[in-house]
C-alpha cells in the first residue's frame, strides 16, 4: 500500500517556506527584543502592552500560516495547539527577563495572550483570503 503525499502547487510550497522562515526570524527577533537589558533603552511613545499585543498576534498569523501551507487546512486542535504554545511561551518569555534585569510583568503577559486569540480568530477569519492569493 503506498501512502500519497499532499501535493500543493509551487506557489504555495515557496509562500509554506518563506513563512515558516519568517516565523522563525520574528520569534528569534522577539525574543532577542525582550531580553536586551532595560537599562539604556529609549522609551518608546507606544504602550508596551500594544507591543506586546501586536507582536504575538503577529506571531501567531505567521505561525498559522506556516504551519497550514505546510500540511494543509488546520484542524480545531491545531488552533488550541498554537494557542496553548503560545500562552506558555509568553509566560516563559516574562519569566527569563528577570535575570537581564527587565520586569516580569503579569500585563504583559495577559496582553500576549489576548494577541494570541486575536491572531487566531483573524486568521480563521481572513483564511479564505490567503487561497485566493496563492
Amino acid at each position: 500500500m503506498q501512502e500519497t503525499a499532499i501535493h500543493y502547487p509551487q506557489r504555495l510550497q515557496r509562500a509554506a517556506r518563506i513563512a515558516r522562515y519568517g516565523t522563525v526570524f520574528l520569534l528569534m527577533a522577539m525574543f532577542v527584543g525582550t531580553h536586551i537589558p532595560s537599562h539604556g533603552l529609549s522609551s518608546f511613545s507606544v504602550s508596551d502592552k500594544v507591543l506586546h499585543f501586536a507582536a504575538y498576534m503577529t506571531l501567531t498569523v505567521s505561525v498559522l500560516i506556516s504551519w497550514e501551507f505546510s500540511i494543509g487546512i488546520l484542524r480545531p486542535t491545531h488552533y488550541f495547539t498554537v494557542w496553548l504554545f503560545g500562552t506558555i511561551y509568553g509566560a516563559f518569555d516574562e519569566i527569563t527577563q528577570i535575570p537581564v534585569g527587565r520586569s516580569c510583568d503579569e500585563l504583559d503577559w495577559l496582553a500576549d495572550i489576548l494577541g494570541i486569540v486575536v491572531g487566531l480568530t483573524l486568521f480563521r477569519v481572513f483564511r479564505p483570503l490567503l487561497y485566493r492569493w496563492f
